[in-house]
């Protein structure tokens, strides 16, 4: 026997839907057999997917600020300068005391 099977997506209906058949339609999404530069079916798996991530971070307390892009010029700016109320930042001098 040889069957296809039609599975209508509601993609406005995504946060309706249970986990269960969420997961479901995540497997459907990446067993299409639509080649890969199809454009619906790679938004498709996209918009599940992001419904997916979306739950998990609601129902997770991430890390959030752990790594920033401006980490590495604060931690710069505090190893080679202080803070003065007088002068603002002001370069420490090299023998470890300031300036």
């Amino acid at each position: 026997m040889k069957m296809s099977i039609t599975f209508p997506i509601d993609t406005d209906q995504l946060e309706s839907f249970t986990d269960t058949y969420l997961a479901q339609l995540w497997h459907i999404a990446q067993a299409n057999p639509a080649p890969i530069e199809d454009r619906d079916s790679g938004r498709l798996a996209e918009m599940i997917g992001r419904e997916i991530i979306r739950r998990w971070l609601g129902a997770s307390t991430p890390e959030l600020f752990h790594h920033q892009g401006e980490h590495h010029f604060w931690y710069e700016l505090q190893r080679n300068a202080e803070w003065s109320l007088e002068r603002g930042w002001v370069p420490k001098s090299t023998n470890g005391g300031s300036k």
